[in-house]
């Protein structure tokens, strides 16, 4: 941790990191419910979710290609989940059965990690990790993903129905928090907050 001595102490840097992921998640839910609908999950939540987390790392030469890698492996990540729709939904559909609540909970619990899947791979290419460091990263992203379902999903079911329209995107954005928070811890972890300030 002695190496997170930049500008920002590691708690800023992860409070910096956290409004970054909700700024991106409430943009997407925004432009999901004004038009967009599954276009902006589909498509465009990599590039959205990217470009709030490269300005975290305050434009650092080794994480200039962040936006370009996490917008495409979100897009490997869409093409995983429609090809998997036959194995995960029978889970989905087990654990609603077992443990009951509601149904969106469970998908987004189980699609959520499998969502950022192919976006932690591609960004860990740009992180350039040691192989330790590589599945740390993508473990953690996958743990991410499901708090990310999660939280979205049990928000929603408490706020969405009385939430004006323009203001739904606020339960995406809690939801990519969530996300940011774990991966946030992450990052410090790693010692690429600390990297990412040295060069800023």
């Amino acid at each position: 941790m002695s190496r997170v001595a930049g500008r920002s102490h590691p708690a800023q840097w992860l409070a910096a990191w956290v409004g970054a992921n909700f700024v991106g998640g409430f943009l997407v839910g925004f432009l999901e419910n004004h038009g967009l609908q599954f276009a902006a999950t589909l498509i465009l939540t990599g590039a959205i979710l990217g470009s709030a987390q490269w300005m975290v790392f305050c434009s650092t030469r080794r994480f200039r290609w962040w936006p370009l890698a996490s917008a495409v492996g979100w897009i490997a990540s869409t093409l995983l989940l429609a090809a998997s729709q036959g194995l995960y939904r029978p889970a989905v559909d087990a654990l609603w059965q077992q443990f009951g609540l509601w149904e969106v909970f469970w998908l987004n619990l189980v699609t959520g990690p499998l969502m950022v899947f192919g976006m932690a791979i591609a960004q860990s290419l740009v992180l350039q990790l040691r192989s330790y460091g590589t599945w740390a990263w993508i473990l953690t992203s996958v743990l991410g993903g499901m708090a990310q379902g999660g939280v979205s999903a049990g928000l929603c079911a408490a706020a969405c129905p009385w939430l004006p329209s323009w203001l739904v995107g606020i339960v995406s954005g809690c939801g990519w928090a969530a996300y940011g928070f774990i991966t946030g811890l992450a990052l410090i972890k790693l010692n690429l907050a600390a990297e990412a300030d040295s060069h800023d």
